[in-house]
């Protein structure tokens, strides 16, 4: 049996919102919180396939564009252990739902290289 690739998630945290200029006055931007999730499974084959899966959700992002309200995976920061992305508050539980797609996705991938080996 190979081992699952998953995230546990390890904190939200939030940043203060930006001051952006407006025409007259400076307005308020939405705050911003970073989803940090550590990686369950970091072997070889693991961060293979979790690279597979990235690329793939990352090319139909890119073809089809991200809709309202979806954060977008490029800006999330990938390590072996772990990923911390930036999204706006309001898109943090799009941004769970898309982690959830990529654990799925890499699993797939997954099962699909170690059939193959």
């Amino acid at each position: 049996m190979t081992a699952r690739i998953g995230f546990s998630e390890i904190e939200e945290t939030t940043g203060p919102p930006d001051f952006s200029a407006g025409a007259t006055a400076p307005r308020l931007a939405e705050s911003t919180v970073t989803l940090r999730c550590r990686l369950l499974s970091t072997d070889s084959t693991s961060l293979e396939a979790l690279r597979y899966a990235r690329r793939a959700m990352l090319r139909e992002e890119s073809t089809r564009g991200a809709e309202e309200g979806e954060p977008s995976l490029d800006d999330a920061v990938f390590s072996a252990f772990e990923v911390a992305w930036p999204v706006r508050a309001s898109e943090s539980e799009r941004g769970r739902a898309k982690h959830a797609e990529l654990d799925e996705r890499a699993n797939r991938a997954r099962r699909e290289l170690d059939a193959r080996r």
